[in-house]
């Protein structure tokens, strides 16, 4: 065949895949909207969903709910033990939740950084902002960021997510008065008669739908007693509902989004778990398993880090983990019970000496646990599973006391593995996630440490939606307080400027050049040209070295070596921009260093010495000239939150034709502190 007989074969074959791939783009498009339309249709139609359930009886169909002992809290036999236990250990959380619950019965909840209280109806698609409601058209057109106005679709998708409601089923679990479980029973009503399925903002998400599910699970088993609730007539109306989110989460779950994976699944599996007697869900039970369980090493580092780079969502993750492994602990593999104890390892490890976390990557303050929706920046509930499933004296030295959803979840059974299990204080200083990049050094493990958090990690996998461009960011506490922090993220919705801002270089502690960012901004959740990472580790005599190379600015090397000693209170930093071989248009460039300090110290700038609250002192140094000045910035701690604090500024207008290299050391010493270390040392 000639040179042109090939090109000509070659291009029917091309256009021949492109029809092809038309026409299954138009058939999955067909085939999923007949879905929509069936899940709409069962709305209308009692008789269509009961056809699709057989012949089952809602009678049978509750027996089979209340008789599941899934968890704990769940079995009849278990239920005084476990209230005598919560009385003994937790009276404090006993009476939070009690006052949580009454709150929510009078109508006032808190989303984020906001206190709503509705006066009448509650109205289920406002919005939180500006007055703006979503109008109750079909979920797949809407628009989930309005033009109208600075809008965050989260606050609307946070309350109905309902984890408020599980406080009016603990509440009435522990005090057997049925005005919870009837206010549970109203609001659940008019959320199902105001919100017909895939129509409205609330369902628009596939995540918000499995965690209302959820919320919902977790809160009947509490009212297993209440003639309210447990009958026929109020459970044929919230398991018809239930299973319109699980029929949803069946065909729409997120395919390719990480967490959202993660989150969708583990609704759909729960709820099929449960359920798997009735016929259409037997099957289910099956394959949503195995789908689930692959997301535990895919999803998973081999050193334990969620993939990506986010403390919030590893924490996040980590909690359908562990309900998974609570459901299925003698099913899973020793490798994916190592893995999920990996999870834990991380989050021991990573925790401050005050007992928040590292604000690493985005963070929405989003969790699944039962009873933790109140908390925002604690994971103690957390690790005190870890404690007691993985029988480690170290996790339950950090999470201090026996903790209810502990309790609830595992039962008197784990309640005595607790009590016996000895408490390990933790004696490793430095720890290393080498695949992720992440390096964790303290001088010990009291509420007064030096804690040092060295980010040189990569952009997050995929299109790391909720990385940050921070390579070679740090986090520093002195003597248990927080002196240099991160920005943490604010809004995802809200606002683009505010969303950049707070993901953006110049929002953490690292160099920049010409004020851009190590990666490209794509979209809300999506970074492009992610850099390449070189780390190394050094240790000389008493002290140790974190070096870390990246080509996030193009045209250029930058480099940073961290140099501490192991009381962490005698530290020096050098940051090094090389110019690599690519032409330079610009003759002058604009190097920046920030450092960003928490809110409240006292910070002063004299001689190009900063001086943090009489104890810290950072001296910044350079062969090249430099300005120093102190800035106000803002940072988030918590999601919606928002806060004035001080900023560290260090600018160089700089010409590489003149020379190829720039470099400037900063170096921090405690006032009570060692001798200083020589730049040339490093």
């Amino acid at each position: 065949m000639t040179f042109l007989g090939v090109r000509k074969s070659l291009n029917i074959f091309i256009i021949i895949e492109k029809i092809k791939s038309k026409i299954r783009k138009i058939l999955l498009f067909k085939y999923y909207n007949k879905k929509r339309e069936i899940i709409r249709k069962s709305c209308i139609s009692d008789k269509l969903f009961w056809r699709m359930l057989g012949s089952s009886k809602i009678s049978d169909i509750r027996n089979i709910f209340f008789n599941n002992n899934i968890f704990a809290y769940s079995n009849k036999d278990e239920k005084e033990k476990i209230i005598e236990c919560l009385k003994n250990n937790c009276s404090r959380e006993i009476s939070d939740y009690i006052n949580f619950a009454d709150k929510v019965i009078i109508k006032e909840f808190d989303i984020f950084e906001k206190t709503i209280v509705f006066e009448e109806k509650i109205d289920w698609h406002w919005s939180f902002f500006n007055n703006f409601t979503w109008k109750l058209e079909k979920s797949e057109k809407i628009d989930i960021r309005p033009k109208n106005g600075k809008i965050d679709v989260k606050y609307v998708w946070e309350f109905n997510r309902h984890q408020f409601l599980i406080y009016l089923g603990f509440a009435y679990y522990s005090t057997k008065n049925e005005r919870y479980a009837k206010e549970f029973k109203h609001l659940v009503l008019d959320w199902i008669k105001k919100n017909p399925p895939l129509y409205g903002i609330n369902w628009c998400d596939g995540l918000e739908i499995s965690i209302r599910l959820i919320s919902w699970i977790f809160t009947l088993y509490f009212f297993e007693d209440s003639k309210e609730v447990n009958n026929d007539e109020f459970f044929k109306k919230i398991f018809k509902s239930m299973s319109q989110h699980a029929y949803y989460l069946k065909y729409f779950y997120t395919r390719h989004s990480l967490n959202h994976t993660i989150g969708d699944l583990f609704g759909i599996y729960l709820f099929s778990k449960i359920f798997e007697q009735i016929k259409p869900f037997t099957k289910w039970e099956n394959n949503f398993y195995k789908k689930f369980k692959r997301q535990i090493l895919l999803q998973t580092r081999p050193d334990g880090t969620n993939i990506e780079q986010s403390i919030n969502y590893h924490r996040f993750v980590l909690e359908f983990f562990t309900l998974f492994d609570i459901i299925n602990s003698n099913a899973l593999k020793k490798r994916e019970q190592d893995i999920i104890e990996k999870m834990y390892d991380y989050l021991s490890y990573s925790i401050k000496p005050n007992g928040t976390f590292p604000l690493i990557g985005d963070s929405d303050d989003g969790r699944v646990l039962l009873l933790t929706s109140y908390k925002n920046d604690s994971f103690i509930d957390l690790l005190n599973l870890g404690a007691i499933l993985f029988q480690r004296g170290d996790l339950k030295f950090l999470s201090n006391k026996l903790l209810p959803p502990s309790i609830l979840l595992l039962g008197s059974k784990k309640y005595e593995i607790y009590n016996n299990l000895k408490i390990i204080k933790p004696n490793t200083k430095l720890k290393y996630f080498n695949d992720a990049g992440y390096y964790v050094m303290r001088n010990n493990w009291s509420s007064k440490a030096n804690y040092l958090f060295i980010d040189f990690g990569r952009f997050g996998a995929r299109t790391a939606g909720h990385s940050h461009s921070n390579i070679t960011n740090i986090i520093y506490s002195y003597k248990g307080k927080n002196i240099i922090t991160d920005s943490g993220t604010y809004t995802y919705n809200k606002s683009w400027k505010e969303r950049n801002y707070f993901r953006s270089s110049k929002a953490h502690n690292v160099l920049t050049i010409n004020n851009q960012n190590q990666a490209m901004i794509k979209s809300w959740f999506s970074w492009g040209n992610k850099p390449k990472i070189k780390r190394i580790i050094n240790k000389h005599n008493n002290k140790i070295e974190f070096r870390c190379y990246h080509n996030g600015y193009k045209g250029f090397i930058v480099k940073r070596n961290i140099i501490t000693n192991k009381d962490i209170n005698n530290m020096l930093i050098k940051d090094t921009v090389i110019r690599s071989q690519e032409n330079q248009n610009e003759e002058i460039f604009e190097i920046n260093i920030n450092y960003h300090f928490s809110k409240g110290l006292n910070i002063s700038l004299k001689n190009n010495i900063v001086n943090i609250d009489n104890e810290i002192l950072m001296k910044i140094s350079s062969p090249f000239d430099f300005n120093v000045q102190i800035d106000k910035s803002v940072y988030s701690p918590n999601y919606g939150e928002k806060y004035e604090n001080s900023l560290l500024s260090i600018s160089s207008n700089h010409s590489f034709k003149q020379n190829e290299m720039f470099e400037i050391f900063i170096e921090i010493n405690s006032i009570k502190g060692s001798k200083s270390l020589n730049p040339i040392e490093i």
